[in-house]
């Protein structure tokens, strides 16, 4: 999803994947805050939504016995989001390392204040589903990021 109002904002990348998201209380911890988890569970389905958006599905990945698992995390939170709060999560792709390696970018505005709540880069590798084994990223899933 891309909107005019959106693109307003000080986003990292040019071009982002963006899923829009209203806080619900049960995405809070005892603090009344969004709880962490939260976060993480945000940056896999935007990641998913993308993925779909561009045609990679469970059917391609299973066609070309390869899937991107995530490796590795790195999560900062700029700030708090409470309940009712309506973000605007996104994410694109970024730079491949290697051939089995590539790196994601996520981050969370607040579109009411503008602010930047959240920001995260997550590193992917393309394994085998069989043999769970690293493999290089097959052209299917790198090509439709480029149009």
């Amino acid at each position: 999803m891309q909107t005019n109002d959106s693109n307003a904002l000080e986003w990292q990348h040019p071009a982002p994947f963006i899923q829009p998201h209203t806080v619900s209380q049960d995405e809070l911890d005892f603090l009344g805050h969004v709880n962490n988890k939260s976060y993480l569970a945000w940056m896999e389905q935007v990641a998913w939504a993308h993925a779909k958006a561009v045609g990679i599905n469970h059917h391609l990945q299973k066609q070309l016995n390869r899937i991107m698992a995530v490796y590795e995390n790195c999560m900062h939170y700029h700030a708090s989001c409470y309940e009712g709060d309506e973000l605007l999560i996104a994410t694109w792709v970024g730079e491949r390392q290697g051939c089995c390696l590539r790196k994601r970018h996520f981050q969370i505005i607040r579109p009411r204040d503008g602010k930047t709540v959240f920001s995260a880069e997550a590193t992917y590798v393309c394994i085998d589903l069989v043999k769970h084994k690293p493999r290089p990223i097959p052209q299917a899933f790198i090509e439709p990021y480029r149009q």
